[in-house]
């Protein structure tokens, strides 16, 4: 694994929460959970994910990035025109062709700009991040829009329909991290200067012996889901654990320089050993899982946007997504 030595700047940051709240409970409540002798309770006090945000079934993946879009070039104070790539990051999209980066392109008037979409879980907008910052550092861009909108409510739906046309205690268990998620829009400006913060290093890895950990899959009938949420959540800590010192030595840091430490949001246990493991104070660890749930792909854009650094902040990404994939990057 080599380390991706930056250049660019965090110039811009956007996000957009649909209005539609949905309760832990009452998710849990509708899938019949008691029926299995799970209290509606339960999700809530195992995880502190309190409520999610579910966008209306009109509101396309395209649309949640759009208004994030939007937010993160009136953010970075750049002109649409001078956008030079617009990279979509989503788990999902509304059809396989054309790109949904055309839609964001268009719809946000960067004309100028060269789009495509990749994907990789939850872990895509930080490889987003990694693609702009090596457009940038090769002069093959300025300024790059990575956006991202998540819609994982079509999965909570579909789920609760199957756990109602049958279920059993095993069943719910092994789908129950359906209920985690949130939909929501996150978008970054990348430039190759600017006011933002400056990305200083990045590492990325993966151990896809894990990916049966979590699965998603879309078929003509149903979507095939499971979660194993407990042994996700502990491959997150421990990959993260075994990479951790060789990134503060990379970046020349320890660890209390570190500001803000910024991590992938799936509940309050991997949320305090995700400090832990960092070795900084989890009140520098803000957190959106309570109101918001798992935002996917999309954790990382909404999470700085509602809590931004302060100005020559050293802070962390760490990111993760199923696979298993993870990464940790610096800014300062």
């Amino acid at each position: 694994m080599k380390n991706q030595n930056c250049t660019a700047y965090l110039s811009g940051a956007g996000s957009y929460l649909p209005k539609n709240r949905v309760s832990s409970e009452e998710l849990m409540r509708n899938a019949g959970s008691e029926s299995v002798g799970i209290s509606p309770k339960f999700l809530e006090k195992s995880t502190g994910i309190e409520e999610r945000r579910f966008a209306d079934r009109s509101e396309t993946y395209a649309d949640l990035a759009i208004h994030a879009a939007r937010a993160a070039i009136l953010d970075a104070k750049v002109d649409p025109l001078d956008i030079d790539a617009c990279i979509f990051c989503g788990i999902d999209n509304d059809h396989p062709e054309p790109s949904t980066a055309h839609e964001v392109q268009r719809a946000v008037g960067a004309i100028n700009a060269h789009c495509f979409d990749m994907s990789n879980a939850c872990l895509g907008l930080l490889n987003g991040l990694s693609v702009a910052d090596a457009y940038i550092s090769v002069g093959a861009a300025e300024v790059v829009l990575i956006c991202t909108g998540e819609r994982p409510s079509d999965l909570s739906i579909d789920i609760t329909r199957q756990l109602k046309e049958s279920r059993t205690k095993e069943k719910f268990r092994r789908k129950m991290g359906a209920f985690t998620v949130g939909d929501a829009g996150g978008a970054f400006i990348v430039t190759k200067s600017g006011a933002g913060p400056q990305c200083k290093m990045m590492r990325f890895f993966t151990e896809s012996s894990l990916q049966n950990l979590c699965f998603y899959r879309r078929t003509p009938t149903h979507i095939e889901f499971e979660m194993e949420m407990e042994s996700l959540g502990r491959a997150m800590i421990d990959g993260h654990q075994m990479l951790i010192n060789d990134t503060y030595s990379a970046l020349k840091w320890i660890p209390n320089e570190v500001s803000s430490m910024y991590c992938h949001q799936v509940g309050a246990r991997p949320h305090r050993h995700m400090a832990s493991m960092a070795g900084v104070n989890i009140n520098i660890s803000p957190k959106t899982y309570h109101q918001y749930g798992n935002l996917t792909s999309a954790t990382f854009a909404v999470n700085y946007d509602l809590n931004r650094p302060a100005l020559g902040d050293k802070f962390l990404f760490l990111g993760a997504g199923s696979g298993c994939s993870l990464a940790q990057i610096g800014f300062q």
